[in-house]
C-alpha cells in the first residue's frame, strides 16, 4: 500500500496510566498530523505503531490497556503485601464490568 501524507492511518502509543481509554491510545491521523503528534511530544519511548486497519489498531491498543492494567494489578498485590503470602488472583475489569484479564501470580 502506498501512503500519501493525506493518507489516513491509525496511531497506536502505549497507554500513559491504568486510567486511560482506548481513544488515549488509538487515534485516526494522517502523515502531517503524525508529524505535528511528534513536534507535540509523541517520543519512540511511547512505541507509536501506525496501522492501516482500524481493527488492528484497536485490537493492539486494547491489549496495551489490558497490559498495562494487569501490571498495575500485580504491582498494587505486591504493595499490598499479598505476594509476599503466596500466590493470588488477579482479575482486571473492563469499564463495562466485564473481566478482560485473570490470572493467578506469585510463588
Amino acid at each position: 500500500m502506498r501512503l500519501y501524507t493525506d493518507t489516513q492511518v491509525w496511531l497506536v502509543v502505549d497507554p500513559t496510566s491504568p486510567r486511560s481509554e482506548l481513544a488515549d491510545c488509538c487515534v485516526e491521523v494522517t502523515l502531517r498530523k503524525l508529524e505535528l503528534q511528534f513536534r507535540g511530544g509523541l517520543t519512540c519511548d511511547q512505541h507509536p505503531t501506525l496501522f492501516t486497519d482500524r481493527k488492528e489498531a484497536e485490537v493492539e491498543a486494547f491489549g496495551r490497556l489490558t497490559a498495562m492494567r494487569a501490571a498495575e494489578a500485580i504491582a498494587e498485590q505486591a504493595r499490598k503485601g499479598v505476594l509476599a503470602g503466596g500466590a493470588c488472583k488477579v482479575v482486571i475489569h473492563g469499564a463495562d464490568g466485564n473481566v478482560v484479564f485473570e490470572a493467578d501470580v506469585g510463588s
